[in-house]
């Protein structure tokens, strides 16, 4: 399995899950799947919300991103 992303990149989430266009910064914490299923990645923003995505779900954030 190749991740599309790594620990500590940072990404913005292009399909928000409440409907709400979430713009907002988040870094990548950890990669949380098992062999086999698709990868699943806790990011985490600096207000401390945190998230499970898909690396569908997710895109890297420019790179003047400020977390």
């Amino acid at each position: 399995m190749k991740e599309a992303f790594h620990i500590g990149q940072l990404v913005r989430v292009t399909r928000p899950a409440s409907g709400a266009s979430d713009r907002r910064t988040y870094c990548i914490v950890c990669l949380v799947s098992h062999p086999g299923e698709t990868p699943v990645y806790r990011i985490k923003n600096t207000v401390g919300i945190e998230r499970l995505v898909r690396a569908d779900e997710i895109e890297p954030a420019a790179m003047t991103a400020v977390p």
